[in-house]
């Protein structure tokens, strides 16, 4: 389900594209088979592909001379493929937050158990056993789990 923030996010990019409502609400079925915004069955995935689409759809008014560019700062369209460029198929805005969240945590953690006594050969061997060769993007996300319960079972054991 989209927040607030990105049901608003996409009725500033209709206008934006001189979208009717009924062109809104086919765009809407077409990628996600839903008739509003406040649709439970919209996901971050979704809302990418509709600015993509409502971008396309604006530059190619714009071309055509039946809608004017917006050179505000805040336009949501204010540079030609920012939409599709930003948020590729392979990953969205929230898969980067995530992706940058892990990495710190990682480094976090990592550096906690090498405070420890505990260097950068034991990470090695814990993130072999977590990840058992797997290259997928979960991977990152069962190391970070791994390091967690190492290092609490670490410092547990510590003396104080």
């Amino acid at each position: 389900m989209l927040s607030r923030a990105q049901q608003i996010l996409l009725k500033r990019a209709q206008r934006e594209a001189g979208l009717g409502d009924e062109e809104y609400r086919h765009a809407l079925g077409l990628v996600a088979a839903c008739r509003s915004s406040k649709d439970a069955a919209l996901s971050d995935r979704h809302l990418d592909l509709l600015l993509g689409f409502f971008e396309a759809v604006h530059w190619r008014a714009v071309d055509a001379g039946t809608v004017r560019a917006n050179g505000s700062p805040t336009a949501v369209f204010r540079q030609r493929g920012y939409w599709s460029r930003k948020n590729t198929r392979q990953e969205s805005s929230r898969d980067r937050f995530l992706k940058n969240t892990i990495e710190r945590q990682i480094t976090e953690f990592e550096s906690a158990l090498a405070a420890l006594g505990f260097g950068a050969d034991y990470c090695q061997a814990i993130r072999a056993r977590a990840v058992e060769g797997r290259r997928d993007p979960h991977s990152q996300f069962l190391y970070r789990s791994a390091l967690a319960r190492t290092l609490c079972s670490k410092q547990k054991a510590r003396p104080a």
